[in-house]
């Protein structure tokens, strides 16, 4: 098995080299017309609001529904509804220079003011929205012409550009009395068709013939709820789809072997467990839980091989990758850490109590394949030492919403976050969406907002270097590894792009041979 995946990874290379030149020369291969068909993990399908996207599936949805004033793309921030932009002398202020003859899936022209009130939107924290960790800096938004949008910052931040990716721009009165499985009005190559949404069956969406960046090839694109991946392989083979998301590994290289189209990503995508620190306050116990951790065995005996063992903070091949080095597995260290506390067995059964009471630690896990494994073999490692747990299976956005909202003791859990800094924080961020860890560290979080206002690479690396150095101290989490994961598509699918964390993007340019 790993010969084999050494053989798809180095296939996958090539294939995503060849992919740029494919989308350079669509307009000379492809073909016009046609329904694409993406399967999709969830409770529901993404919401009709792209601004509501709370993960890489739906974020996928989003793009095809509303732009972003940038993206990020083979290590750079590009142009997208902003053609260009540029930061003020004291770094506290950006303008933006919006493109022309852009029109909103209602008609209604984009301008600045527009823009505007999308930031203003997702900055309300009374919306709690999911981009809002990204504006966390801004201090105001003022349209200064029609084309032309200045953020004042509250203070400088040099990566705020790149965050804009995750903003998407929506014309703002299409949210006026609206109902929630109405259509907003988007800026992207494809609209809603509000009759065909069906929030526990699939959205539908419809080719936008005046967008900006050229008319759609496909007519459409259909969205349907799979949240089995069995079945999703299935329809996939049958052709009855075109595309599957989050793929499970041990697939992967038998579909490859039969014509069909891996993307690996996972440039910023890592998996690590993540602790409640308002329930687990004892930092002996959290460090023992670090040195339980195998996560070579869990890369090798779940995920195919396809992962790094995660020792830092850091992204991989970043400026900061080599800045701290984390917890090995040490199964006997943290079995004498857990003696050196007072966790004892004294009943015989396998698992440390502490003051007559079993260590029992909720650990809850999404009902998916991967996931559930590695929540399994977890729990065992950490029984090895002494550390109870008990698991609990919710489906994809529920378990989401539950750690979110504190509803565990540990959870294994799989992230991605903006490509720069490029340091693994955003889930620590309390200012972020997806922060989770229920109790807010007030050094750790002031060293956060003061690393991301340098300007200077070295002064920065001074900062993320503490910031790492408390995070292996206090143990607030056990690293586990940087992961690679795959998307499949079908044979006939073309002109689809994925980025670092896992988005399709590009939409207009997808084409299918079916025509």
């Amino acid at each position: 098995m790993n010969r084999i995946f050494s053989t798809f990874i180095v296939t996958l290379v090539i294939v995503s080299g060849l992919m740029a030149i494919t989308v350079m020369t669509v307009a000379e291969t492809s073909q016009r017309g046609g329904t694409v068909v993406l399967s999709y993990k969830g409770n529901t399908v993404p919401d009709p609001d792209p601004q509501l996207a709370r993960n890489i599936g739906a974020e996928t949805v989003a793009l095809m529904m509303a732009d972003p004033l940038v993206r990020w793309e083979e290590g750079a921030v590009v142009p997208v509804l902003a053609t260009s932009w540029e930061m003020a002398p004291d770094g506290m202020s950006y303008t933006f220079h919006l493109r022309k003859g852009v029109k909103f899936h209602n008609g209604v022209p984009l301008t600045a003011e527009a823009v505007e009130l999308n930031i203003e939107r997702i900055m309300n924290p009374d919306n709690a929205m999911p981009a809002a960790g990204r504006v966390a800096n801004v201090a105001s938004v003022e349209a200064l012409d029609g084309l032309t949008l200045r953020v004042n910052m509250e203070k400088v931040d040099p990566d705020f550009p790149a965050k804009m990716e995750g903003v998407y721009i929506i014309e703002p009165g299409s949210l006026e009395g609206r109902d929630e499985d109405n259509a907003v009005a988007g800026s992207g190559a494809f609209r809603l068709v509000a009759d065909e949404y069906v929030r526990d069956q699939q959205m539908v969406l419809e080719k936008f013939p005046d967008y900006w960046g050229g008319e759609p090839y496909l007519d459409r694109v259909v969205v349907r709820l799979i949240p089995d991946e069995a079945t999703a392989v299935i329809e996939l083979e049958q052709g009855t789809i075109d595309f599957i998301e989050f793929a499970l590994t041990k697939d992967v290289a038998r579909l490859e072997a039969a014509g069909y189209q891996p993307f690996i990503f996972g440039f910023i995508n890592w998996a690590n467990v993540a602790i409640n620190l308002e329930t687990v306050t004892d930092v002996a116990l959290r460090k023992a839980m670090c040195y339980a951790l195998d996560s070579q065995a869990i890369i090798d005996g779940v995920y195919a091989g396809l992962g790094k063992v995660q020792k830092t903070l850091g992204y991989p091949g970043s400026w900061l990758e080599n800045t701290e080095v984390g917890y090995p597995y040490d199964p006997e260290e943290a079995k004498r850490i857990l003696d050196e506390a007072g966790y004892v067995d004294t009943d015989g059964d396998g698992i440390r109590e502490m003051n007559g009471k079993n260590i029992d630690l909720h650990f809850p896990t999404r009902s998916q394949d991967e996931w559930m494994r590695a929540t399994q073999l977890i729990q065992q490692m950490y029984l090895d030492v002494g550390i109870g747990t008990h698991i609990t299976i919710a489906e994809r956005m529920p378990f989401y919403d539950g750690v979110r909202s504190g509803d565990y003791d540990i959870a294994w859990w799989l992230q991605n976050g903006t490509p720069t800094p490029p340091i693994a924080v955003y889930s620590w961020d309390s200012r972020d969406y997806w922060s989770m860890h229920q109790q807010e560290q007030p050094v750790f979080q002031a060293l956060i907002e003061a690393a991301e206002s340098k300007t200077d690479q070295e002064k920065r690396a001074v900062l993320y270097k503490e910031i790492q150095k408390i995070f292996y101290e206090q143990a607030y989490g056990a690293l586990g590894m940087w992961l690679k994961q795959v998307h499949i598509a079908a044979p006939t699918l073309h002109g689809m792009k994925v980025g670092p964390i896992g988005t399709a993007y590009n939409s207009h340019l997808w084409w299918t041979e079916a025509g």
